[in-house]
Parts: structure tokens; C-alpha cells; sequence
């Protein structure tokens, strides 16, 4: 149906319209029926069935959280625009500041980008938006990203999982300055994932905008084994940049008041530390860990006992307890 409203209607108010009151019929019905949709793919995805209602892994609080976590803090830190403020209050002016990517520009409706000024690289993105960005280069073709745009801004985004913050947000395109290392190079993700106000688990990722390469790590950078996800190639040796401590004391910082967050950041030659996005429901719920255990394990972290245990220990613990259940 949605490719149908596609092609009907091209970027602009009415297909902005059409979009919204699609998406609102479209999950009034999954309501009624008890979220078919999500189920399916779920299994389809993962392997195994979505507990919404006693969720155990972490993919099943994932969606647990999509249902039943409506703070107001949730679509202010996934919008990409709002997200800056509250960095600030969190972290203070001037510290937050230092951490925040230059903005250039904030459009309500990306038609209005000042392209003329730019003389040099820009990332042109959607603020609420996963996915949604584009690597501007000086000569390219404005009305063609303009209408990418206009379409980003249209979309409802979230809808079809039912990732309720991204419903919530004002859509505004914004242009952010190119972070690169000295090089030349995109500098590596680093993705934390807090649990109750700690970094339990990290996600380094290199290559990002080309062959993105992995690998999972404890807080002590020791390498997970069974969190690698299928089609990622590994990264090896693991890339910890040498302001890793101060990234995790930010990271940390931001993550408080939170069951779960993940916070990603970028270190630019070891140096300067920027912020990337706080993320509530990371890959939609439906990202897949090799080994399944992995999963149950990150599960347990999401309970405020286990806020002192490590992610090796609790996968250990997942596995001898299905040893001995046969």
C-alpha cells in the first residue's frame, strides 16, 4: 500500500498528509490486532517469538520499551536538533558545546539551504531520521536533494515498528560539518551501550560510510564473543582510541536516569571527542546477535541487580544455565 502512496503522491504537503493519515490508520488496526506486523518480522528476523509482555532478551526490551516508555526525554534526545540543548543542560554549556559536530544550518523544509556558502563538504540530514542523511559535495545536484529531502520530510518515520519518539518529533533537515581525522578519513563510531547510568558493552565500527566493519567489547575492551551480527565483517585489532575514558565518563554522564540508552560519539585523532546520536531502540529491536546466548545475556543487564555485572559473566551464566536445563 505505502509503495502505492509513493507513487501517487511525490514530495510535498499532500503526500506529508496523506503519509500521516495512513500511518495513524495503519497502526490503530496493528493495535487491535496485537501488532501482527511486528511479531512477524521479529521472528522472521531473530529466530524466536516477541515477549512483549515478559520480555527476556535484550531485542525483546527493545520493543518492550516502544509500548511502554513514553518519557518526554525520549523524542527530545532521538531528534537530532533537540537533542543539542539537552546535551548542554546534561553535560553544561561549555562542555557540551565542545562535543557538539558544527552546525551550519537548520531548514523546516530543505528548500531553503544555502548551498552558494558552501564551499567545502557538508552532511545534510533529517532530524528525525535513521538513515536519513546525504554527504553534500560542492557541484552536486541541488533539486535532486531537494527532493530527497522533501521525501525525508514527508515520512513518518518509526511507524511501521512502532518507535513511538520519532513520531513526536518536529521534522527539520539540518547540515552538520564533515568530521574527518587528519588523513582524511570518516573517524571511527563508537557506540556505548549504557545500562543504568554504565557502559556494559561498546561497538566499534570503522569504515563506516563505505564497508563498515565491527566488533563488540566489554568496558574492558575485551572482544564478545557471539555479538558479531551476520553480513558485518569483524574489525580487528579493536580500535580504542586513546580518550576512551573521557568517552565513557560522557557517555555515562548522558545515559543517567536512563534504563538503556546507547550514545555514540566519534574521536578524531585521539583528540577532539564529538557526539553522534543517543539511540532508544537500537536497530528497531530486530538486529540479530550470532550467537542467540548474547542476546538472553544483554537481556539481563536491562534488570538494576545486574548493574555491576559484566556482559562475559552473564553470557557465561546464560549458557551454564542452559547446560544444565538440557
Amino acid at each position: 500500500m505505502k509503495e502505492i502512496l509513493d507513487k501517487a503522491f511525490p514530495p510535498g504537503p499532500i503526500r506529508t498528509l496523506v503519509l500521516s493519515l495512513y500511518s495513524k490508520a495503519w497502526l490503530w488496526q496493528q493495535e487491535k490486532r496485537g501488532y501482527p506486523h511486528l511479531h512477524f518480522m521479529f521472528q522472521k528476523m531473530m529466530g524466536y517469538p516477541l515477549d512483549i509482555s515478559q520480555p527476556k532478551t535484550h531485542n525483546h526490551f527493545l520493543n518492550w520499551i516502544k509500548f511502554h516508555r513514553r518519557d518526554p526525554r525520549v523524542p527530545i534526545t532521538s531528534d537530532k536538533v533537540q537533542v543539542r540543548d539537552y546535551i548542554k543542560k546534561i553535560l553544561g554549556e561549555k562542555e557540551g558545546e565542545e562535543i557538539l559536530i558544527p552546525l551550519y544550518y537548520v531548514s523546516n523544509t530543505g528548500l531553503d539551504l544555502p548551498f552558494d556558502q558552501w564551499k567545502e563538504e557538508v552532511f545534510i540530514k533529517a532530524n528525525h531520521y535513521s538513515g536519513g542523511n546525504i554527504l553534500y559535495q560542492p557541484g552536486m545536484n541541488r533539486s535532486k536533494i531537494e527532493h530527497q529531502l522533501r521525501t525525508f520530510l514527508s515520512e513518518p518515520f518509526g511507524y511501521n515498528y512502532h518507535e513511538w519518539a520519532y513520531l513526536q518529533i518536529p521534522r527539520r533537515i539540518i547540515c552538520e560539518k564533515v568530521l574527518r581525522t587528519k588523513d582524511g578519513n570518516i573517524p571511527n563510531d563508537v557506540k556505548l551501550y549504557c545500562f543504568h547510568g554504565k557502559v556494559k558493552m561498546i561497538m566499534f565500527v570503522s569504515d563506516r560510510l563505505t564497508q563498515p566493519k565491527r566488533v563488540f567489547t566489554d568496558q574492558y575492551f575485551r572482544v564478545v564473543p557471539g555479538a558479531q551480527m551476520a553480513g558485518h565483517p569483524p574489525l580487528s585489532p579493536v580500535p580504542v582510541p586513546g580518550n576512551m575514558p573521557r568517552m565513557m565518563e560522557i557517555a555515562e554522564k548522558l545515559s543517567q536516569g536512563f534504563d538503556y540508552i546507547r550514545v555514540d560519539l566519534y574521536s578524531v585523532d585521539d583528540e577532539a571527542i564529538y557526539f553522534g546520536e543517543i539511540t532508544h531502540y537500537t536497530g528497531s529491536g530486530l538486529e540479530k546477535f550470532d550467537d542467540e546466548d548474547v542476546d538472553y545475556a544483554v537481556g539481563r543487564l536491562w534488570n538494576p541487580a545486574n548493574r555491576d555485572r559484566d556482559i562475559l559473566d552473564l553470557i557465561e551464566e546464560v549458557k551454564s544455565e542452559k547446560k544444565v536445563a538440557g
